[in-house]
């Protein structure tokens, strides 16, 4: 459609490889950062307080190409789930909390029936092999994401070629040959890998459940479906794991989140732009009207109590009745939603959230464990599109291989040799660039020289509870 010449006027994407395609084709106009701050005050406050690396995101070649949004949900590390009954019955009544502990309760899954069939049939773990999944709680706990851009000494370097990565691949090896791994996570899509845990072949599950995955009340989570398959199945939360140095660390994609962007032609037809910065700064400044823009009118289309939050009514909150009106009660912290692509603050979100969520929040997802990317996404710097796709296939073809113990661990320096030659130092290179042009990006939005933290958003235990 775009290559016809048939251009919408809002083009929405999510990550900054598509917006820079978009801009080398001619399809989107630029956008002055002052133009935004002047019309959308209040929304610019907002984005730079959660999602301030988006601005990295949208800018390209010294000009900004579109609105960054923010998920103010994206700043919490997910929590880890355990099956609580499997812990019991191998004589653990401890959640892990170190590597040592998860590897003493992984083995006793694998060797001591934990769930009393009396067969040898179930395993710690079934990994995900998404880039940003991939073992990332165990990066995370030797401090390093594998699959992006990490900070070092000032400086962007790649996750996944540090000796902190060798050193996880290490015990993820170790683990892998002592039979703790479903040897099927290399071959199983996602669902696949979730229902390893559900259906009770697998006792512990990262990043593919939330709080919302424990609500008994809905016979379609994740809880009540496990409930289903095992009567005495128990879940238990955890937080991220404490690291080898002492500290906890989560992944996180850290607020920045998607781009709104302008069709070409509306350079001739700016007063659609500032309608659109217009309605963004309505959202900011109006809770009602972003709160009717995710659930439409309280009393007819959702309500609010301290056990449920806030939650649709009959007979908007069956599937299709939800999906025909365009309405979510649980999208108040994300990016994503029909009418309004921003989010909104902590503190309003939190409103209507169950007090049990908050708590929940506060106990397994605290911000100040959280882990990112210093250029929030692996696909902002300039040759993103010639390299990313081929260095992480060749990343996780190397890991999967030192993992299942198919090549030695030394083979990890040959990968990072390879990984430099095959575009690994291009990308390198261009996200130093990129940071080093941070400072003068953000300058422009109103954060100041002594605001700029290029290792993370800067906002505070205070400031989001």
């Amino acid at each position: 459609m775009l290559a016809g010449g048939n251009l919408p006027d809002v083009i929405w994407d999510g990550d900054p490889g598509p917006v820079r395609k978009n801009v080398r084709n001619g399809f989107v106009m630029a956008v002055p950062p002052e133009v935004i701050l002047k019309y959308a005050p209040t929304y610019v406050k907002q984005l730079n307080r959660f999602g301030r690396i988006g601005w990295a995101h949208s800018h390209w070649r010294g000009r900004n190409y579109g609105i960054p949004t923010y998920a103010s949900a994206d700043i919490y590390p997910h929590p880890l789930f355990w099956r609580m009954d499997w812990l019991r019955n191998v004589g653990i009544h401890k959640i892990p909390d170190t590597l040592e502990e998860v590897h003493e309760a992984f083995t006793r899954f694998r060797h001591n029936d934990p769930d009393g069939n009396g067969k040898k049939d179930t395993y710690g773990m079934c990994p995900s092999t998404m880039w940003f999944v991939m073992f990332a709680e165990f990066f995370a706990a030797h401090n390093t994401m594998a699959f992006e851009f990490n900070l070092r000494d000032g400086k962007a370097v790649w996750g996944g070629i540090l000796p902190e990565a060798k050193q996880t691949l290490k015990l993820m090896r170790q683990w892998y040959a002592e039979d703790l791994i479903d040897p099927d996570y290399i071959v199983l899509d996602n669902p696949g890998k979730v229902g390893r845990f559900q259906n009770g072949r697998c006792g512990y599950q990262y990043w593919f459940h939330s709080y919302r995955s424990l609500d008994l009340s809905n016979p379609s989570s994740p809880y009540s479906i496990m409930k289903q398959l095992s009567p005495t199945a128990e879940i238990a939360s955890a937080p991220p794991l404490m690291g080898v140095d002492g500290r906890r660390r989560g992944r996180v994609w850290g607020g920045g989140a998607h781009i709104i962007q302008f069709g070409k032609h509306l350079e001739k037809e700016p007063r659609k732009v500032l309608r659109v910065l217009r309605m963004l700064e309505t959202f900011a400044a109006e809770e009602e009207v972003f709160l009717s823009s995710r659930m439409g009118q309280r009393g007819v289309h959702w309500d609010l109590s301290p056990q449920r939050g806030a939650y649709l009514l009959p007979p908007f909150d069956a599937t299709q009745a939800m999906q025909r009106n365009m309405l979510n009660a649980d999208t108040l912290e994300g990016a994503w939603a029909f009418f309004s692509f921003c989010a909104a603050p902590t503190e309003i979100t939190q409103k209507y959230m169950p007090q049990a969520q908050v708590e929940y929040r506060h106990t397994y997802r605290r911000p100040e464990w959280r882990i990112m990317n210093v250029l929030g996404k692996p696909d902002a710097t300039e040759s993103t599109g010639k390299h990313l796709e081929t260095l992480w296939l060749m990343q996780k073809q190397a890991y999967a291989e030192i993992v299942n113990g198919e090549r030695d661990l030394d083979y990890f320096d040959t990968f990072v040799e390879k990984w430099f030659k095959a575009g690994g130092a291009i990308l390198t290179r261009e996200a130093n660039e990129m940071l080093k042009a941070l400072p003068g990006i953000y300058s422009k939005v109103g954060i100041h020289a002594e605001e700029t933290d290029s290792r993370l958003n800067d906002y505070t235990e205070g400031e989001e509870l």
